[in-house]
């Protein structure tokens, strides 16, 4: 099992709890399954989260960056430290008392397995640095991958409609169009990318229309509008501005119009065919800035069109930009700007307020923008037919995941490994300052290298280039000039790509010379399939072409009772440690302890939201309180009982016995199933089911526990099979319930070894390969039918103080109960134990009934009519057994006596 990592930048949440006890329940049913389990808990110590909570102050530009990264370390390992103790209350089962046997992203050696994997990466030409568009954070000053942004619905953007005048409109509807008073209108919800323009991208299959304005009509000099014909009725609606239709035609006719930009008369641009327009929203005529949108530059690459951004790191126009923009934040000042330059040239045809979903950096929670940057990047395309065929090796839990992970594969045809931060891996690169001409070769990474593996990534920042890049390495390298003429790159590593290498720095642990690392399973939440499941995946391809995963396990979120997302401000908030420990007021935050919220995890439909409150708490508690009162109840009537005595192969069992061991067989066949499947809502339905149902057998065994002969075989018969129960519902539970179940083993009065419970094995297989009378069983599941008709109608008065008689006119029916019951009358028959009345009588009719008459109820067994007669008993009630099988008032019943006289001397 390898551990996904946890950011080190805070206390642990519920959403920690329902990931962590899901990876526990699996060591733990694998370790009983005799499976040795290798499980490294490991943390993410990098990246921009951590750095932004250990620095919280305004200083964060007076502070070096040797500083900024002790700052966020010492935060990192506070965390850790808090973390860990949590994930130890919780009972997950780790070497938690030695760190080695824990893996940290900023750790020497794991550095150094991370820079070693980034080095292969770059000589198999998979990693490469260009300029490309990229999801850039002005709040955070960095690039971010697509799992670190999130999506706000309520977004509200200025939108604007405006309009590109057509400079040559003879050429596309030469027979009609003699006026030059055209434009193609365009719709955007982010005016600042207008001065970035470089084209207008159409749909050549849709159909395109000539309109102009109905309240302008008669007016032969009113402009006219290109726009899709299927989008004419959602401009209508949002300008409020009707259209008639002049000309309509194919739009393959606008292939290569030229248009003035709007806010530059002396600029053109080009209409151009591309297939990411539709016709949804906007105008069908979609304006295209490469440098701030990703089919935008997709187009610019295959049109050779500019693409380099003027928008700086702070989200502000550079002098570049022009208009008089220069300084101005693009989401503020610059659309302002912007806009009004567009209304004094005359091209804004309509502005309103537009919401709609836009994504926000997940760490600040403020919007970004895509801008082109020269990143470093992943070569996505070329691993994409491999990691395709990678993951139909994978097993998925649920198996839409796969699904799920190969769109994700689709999605991106890159991706952005640099970052512009501090705390993190650097890119082990250096730069001609001249030229800006990569050095990264063998002699400079392996020098680098040396150094990493003995004093960590700090030497990055703390050492002087000439201890870096010596002359002598540079002469190695093959390079040309002299240390001044080289400096240190500013770039780290993405932290997916820290945690996305943690197989190659984890896994290879225990593995031989030239053997792939894959672990059989990774288990984490839906949000890894853009996250830790898709960096694995591609640096495993990319490395030992594989998936680093054999099984994926996904789930969903926590979210409170009523489906919302957890958040401080809306007080639906979860502490899990609150719930193990409880509040300083204990009548209003009780204690619940660990169990009950491992109970929580395995009860819940994980694959989906999981809920959770204190009601929804309080119910798992219940629960876990049910299961502990059947354990001491299984630990209390085995006292006296020798398990070496007994052959539990083929043990002489009473037939409810025999019954109740045939339950348990299916039961554990049936948990079995449901661990194997990674099912654990159903293992915890199962046991609780099952639990209900032994009640009902515990009732019938009770007189025979606590009345027949201490060391009896009958007695044994009931303390053997209460020893069987107890054996596979500890063992069922175990997983769940690791305190539990070593609580109940301390107090176990029938282990003689010190065997821990979790290195004991499954299911002995006299109880999950076991055989049984199929007469014997199907007889007690009649018996069965008669005493709940009977108990129906007792309304809870208690059977022992009846007599019934039971009529069976058909001989099938008649055989199978005098299987249970071999005499017409009996006061201690397997039948008398099952239905629990004083006397039982077997009739095949009945002619005359007592004057004492209770009832006759109908029972229908398969095709037959039968019935069960209840009598008041004649007879007393015994002071011992509590049963009407007394001769005399005060007197003993013959079976009591006999128990209590039978080492008595004669």
């Amino acid at each position: 099992m390898h551990d996904g990592p946890p950011y080190a930048n805070g206390d642990v949440h519920v959403g920690h709890a329902l990931n962590k006890i899901l990876k526990d329940i699996t060591n733990r049913y694998k370790l009983l399954t005799n499976h040795k389990v290798d499980f490294k808990p490991g943390w993410d110590c990098h990246g921009l989260p951590i750095e932004i909570k250990a620095i919280k102050t305004n200083d964060y530009k007076e502070m070096t960056p040797s500083k900024i990264r002790k700052t966020a370390s010492q935060f990192s390992k506070t965390a850790i430290a808090s973390q860990m103790n949590a994930f130890r209350r919780w009972g997950i089962m780790a070497d938690w008392s030695n760190p080695s046997n824990c893996y940290f992203t900023f750790n020497k050696q794991y550095e150094a397995s991370e820079l070693s994997a980034f080095y292969k990466l770059y000589q198999k030409r998979l990693v490469y640095r260009d300029l490309k568009p990229v999801f850039w954070s002005p709040s955070s000053k960095t690039a971010l991958a697509e799992a670190e942004l999130e999506y706000k619905d309520n977004h509200v953007s200025r939108s604007v409609y405006v309009g590109f005048k057509v400079c040559n409109p003879h050429e596309i509807l030469p027979d009609f169009i003699d006026t030059t008073n055209v434009y193609a209108l365009s719709w955007t919800t982010q005016p600042w990318t207008i001065p970035s323009n470089q084209a207008l991208c159409f749909s050549s299959n849709s159909q395109y229309c000539l309109v102009k304005s109905s309240s302008s009509s008669q007016n032969d000099t009113a402009p006219m509008y290109l726009i899709a014909h299927q989008c004419l009725e959602n401009v209508t609606k949002h300008t409020g501005c009707s259209f008639d239709i002049i000309k309509t035609f194919e739009g393959k006719l606008l292939n290569g119009v030229t248009c003035v930009h709007p806010m530059d008369i002396e600029r053109t641009t080009k209409m151009i065919p591309a297939s990411h327009v539709t016709t949804d929203t906007g105008t069908g005529i979609v304006h295209t800035s490469p440098a701030h949108g990703v089919d935008d530059f997709m187009v610019a690459q295959n049109h050779s069109l500019y693409s380099k951004s003027d928008v700086d790191d702070n989200g502000c126009f550079t002098a570049d930009a022009g208009y008089d923009l220069h300084g101005k934040f693009v989401f503020t000042g610059g659309n302002d700007a912007v806009i009004d330059k567009l209304k004094e040239n005359l091209t804004l045809f309509h502005e309103h307020k537009y919401t709609h979903s836009y994504p926000y950096d997940w760490r600040t929670k403020k919007p970004i923008f895509v801008k082109t940057s020269r990143q470093w990047f992943i070569d996505t395309s070329s691993l994409w037919k491999k990691s395709q065929q990678a993951l139909n090796e994978v097993k998925f839990h649920p198996s839409i995941g796969k699904a799920t992970m190969k769109q994700q594969l689709k999605q991106r045809p890159y991706w952005c490994i640099s970052r512009q931060r501090v705390w993190g891996l650097p890119i082990p690169v250096f730069y001609q300052k001249e030229s800006g001409e990569v050095l990264l070769t063998d002699q400079t990474f392996g020098h680098l290298i040396s150094m990493v593996k003995k004093h960590g990534s700090d030497v990055w920042w703390d050492m002087s280039m000439e201890q870096l890049l010596p002359q002598s390495v540079i002469e190695k390298s093959g390079a040309k000039g002299i240390t001044e003429d080289y400096k240190r790159g500013n770039d780290i590593l993405d932290i997916w790509f820290d945690s996305g290498v943690s197989w190659a720095a984890v896994l290879g642990e225990h593995k031989l010379d030239g053997e792939k690392q894959v672990a059989d399973f990774y288990l984490e939440g839906k949000d890894q399939f853009g996250g830790w499941f898709y960096s694995s995946l591609l640096t495993s391809v990319g490395l030992q072409g594989c998936a680093p995963y054999k099984n994926i396990m996904v789930h969903g979120f926590t979210v409170s009772a009523s489906g919302q997302k957890m958040s401080k401000s809306l007080g639906n908030v979860v502490d899990p440690m609150m719930i193990i420990d409880g509040g300083k007021d204990k009548n209003k935050d009780p204690s619940f302890g660990a169990d009950t919220l491992r109970w929580w995890v395995a009860s819940a439909n994980v694959h989906q939201e999981v809920q959770i409150s204190k009601s929804i708490i309080t119910k798992s508690s219940d629960s876990v309180l049910k299961i502990r009162n059947c354990i001491r109840y299984l630990l209390s009537n085995l006292n006296h009982f020798d398990p070496h005595a007994v052959d539990f192969a083929k043990p002489p069992l009473c037939a409810v016995d025999q019954h109740q061991r045939h339950r348990l067989h299916n039961y554990t066949s049936e948990i079995t199933r449901a661990y194997e499947s990674y099912s654990y809502s159903r293992v915890a339905l199962l046991t609780l089911t099952y639990i209900t149902q032994l009640s009902s057998y515990f009732s019938c065994v009770k007189d025979r526990l606590y009345c027949e002969e201490q060391r009896g075989d009958l007695r044994k018969s009931c303390q053997s099979v209460l020893f069987l129960i107890l054996e596979v519902l500890l063992k069922s539970v175990a997983p769940i319930l690791p305190h539990l179940a070593e609580e109940a083993m301390v107090h176990h009065p029938c282990r003689d070894d010190e065997t821990p419970l979790f290195l004991s094995g499954w299911f002995r297989d006299d109880v999950s390969k076991a055989s049984y009378d199929a007469g014997v069983i199907s007889a007690v599941d009649t018996a069965h039918k008669f005493r709940d008709i009977l108990n129906t109608f007792l309304q809870g008065k208690q059977p022992t103080l009846y007599d019934v008689t039971i009529v069976a006119p058909k001989d099938d029916v008649m055989n199978q109960l005098r299987l249970l019951q071999d005499t017409e009358t009996s006061s201690s028959s397997d039948l008398c134990e099952i239905i629990m009345t004083s006397h039982c009588t077997l009739a095949s009719s009945v002619t005359s009934l007592s004057t004492e008459e209770v009832c006759r109820l109908p029972v229908k067994i398969d095709d037959s009519d039968c019935y069960i007669v209840a009598q008041q008993s004649s007879r007393h009630k015994c002071p011992r057994c509590r049963r009407k099988t007394a001769p005399r008032s005060g007197q003993l019943c013959d079976r009591c006596t006999n128990v209590l006289t039978c080492n008595w001397e004669t």
